[in-house]
């Protein structure tokens, strides 16, 4: 099992870096309902990961293996996963802001101040395993430990585990507010800035780097 969680760990990595994500639960944490809302939202967050992963993971079983029941069909789902991940890679830096452009924000980050409990937990589910950088992650994450060869109960804790290690930078905000909300507040306000401004050449440099590691991955399989 462990061996499991050292190969998937760059990939809790890649998912834990979204920074509207990250952007969202600060300006819950910022509105007049912080507490409710913004622990809804790491909870779909956390969850989202672990269905989608889980469904990779059972899609994954049921497909060709050989006899020694190493999995046929893993390298090269893989390998089609790094590719779509170094496409969207490429349009994520294609639209990073110009220096000295204007900030635009995005039309439903003045809608999240206001957000009620219920529609943080499904915001939070989107950003953790629907959006489509986190969605091709989860499901790489699916893939990656079915070819593993771990048992169901063993591949079921390094899934729920990954996707808690993923929501850190969602949840370490989280906590500090329930002891300093007050005064973390002006960093908060900077960090949705800064995470806001700079997604797409977060996200896009990320994404290289998880297509290049699952190609390289894909291919180490292919040529043993």
């Amino acid at each position: 099992m462990l061996d499991a969680i050292g190969t998937v760990l760059p990939l809790a990595v890649a998912l834990a870096l979204s920074p509207l994500a990250i952007a969202s639960v600060v300006l819950m944490l910022l509105s007049s309902k912080p507490r409710a809302a913004s622990f809804a939202f790491l909870i779909g967050f956390v969850v989202s990961i672990t269905v989608v992963a889980t469904l990779a993971f059972l899609l994954a079983s049921v497909l060709p293996h050989s006899d020694d029941d190493t999995s046929i069909s893993a390298p090269y789902l893989l390998l089609f996963l790094g590719i779509a991940a170094i496409v969207l890679a490429v349009r994520q830096w294609r639209a990073r802001p110009k220096p000295g452009d204007e900030l635009e924000l995005p039309g439903w980050i003045a809608k999240v101040e206001g957000i009620s409990t219920p529609s943080a937990f499904t915001l939070g589910a989107f950003f953790g395993g629907i959006k489509p950088k986190n969605l091709l992650l989860s499901i790489s994450l699916g893939v990656s430990v079915e070819a593993t060869m771990v048992s169901a109960a063993e591949a079921a804790i390094v899934l729920v585990a990954v996707a808690v290690v993923s929501s850190i930078p969602i949840m370490v905000p989280v906590v500090l507010s329930l002891v300093a909300l007050e005064r973390i507040s002006g960093a908060l306000d900077r960090l949705r800035d800064w995470m806001v401004r700079h997604n797409s050449a977060v996200v896009g440099v990320i994404l290289l780097l998880v297509g290049v590691l699952l190609i390289g991955k894909a291919l180490s399989t292919l040529g043993a």
